[in-house]
């Protein structure tokens, strides 16, 4: 179980998240909506301690947790393989093949394997996105915007990839724009308005 209390953020005088409070079970699919603007991604970046908070407790009650941003694909360079291995080598993990070729085929990224992450489309980064994800341990997944930039087709690979996670107690927590695209796959959702959660 994840446990927010009394969660504030200021940038300088605009106060962002004001003494938020929210518990999140194990094992839910959670959508974090507003506008832009309204302390989505603050408050996913607060509550996997990348940014500090001006206050307030976060406690994953011994659950492990992941984030992920755009920066999962700072390795431009490199290939889907070695921007992983790269990746994998920063947390301290091995490396899988069998787990590697199993989402690679699964979110279709088979045929841009040997192609630097550079020349791959948005869409298709959004899938190596989740191929990392799919790759590293955690029990509360973070994520920012998975469905931008996705076609009909990977947005139904990535809620049938959610709902599996979620069969096997998995928690993911993620911000989005388009919750009518999603909603049949949610446990529940958090829309944040004016720095608090809107009722």
């Amino acid at each position: 179980m994840l446990e927010v209390k009394n969660l504030s953020k200021s940038f300088s005088d605009i106060k962002v998240l004001d003494n938020i409070s929210c518990t999140i079970d194990s094992g839910k699919l959670v959508a974090l909506l507003g506008r832009n603007g309204s302390g989505k991604t603050t408050f996913l970046k607060c509550i996997s301690s990348i940014m500090n908070t001006d206050s307030g407790d976060i406690n994953y009650n011994g659950s492990n947790f992941l984030f992920l941003n755009d920066k999962a694909n700072i390795f431009s360079d490199l290939t889907i393989l070695n921007n992983l291995k790269c990746i994998l080598r920063l947390y301290n993990q091995d490396f899988s093949k069998q787990s590697y070729e199993k989402y690679l085929v699964l979110l279709e990224l088979k045929e841009f394997e040997n192609l630097p992450l550079k020349y791959l489309s948005k869409g298709n980064l959004q899938r190596n996105k989740l191929l990392i994800a799919l790759n590293l341990p955690w029990e509360y997944l973070l994520i920012d915007e998975p469905f931008t930039n996705l076609d009909d087709s990977a947005q139904n690979i990535f809620k049938n990839l959610f709902l599996n996670l979620k069969s096997k107690n998995k928690t993911i927590i993620f911000s989005t724009h388009n919750f009518k695209h999603i909603s049949d796959i949610c446990d529940e959702s958090i829309k944040l308005e004016n720095g608090n959660i809107a009722l």
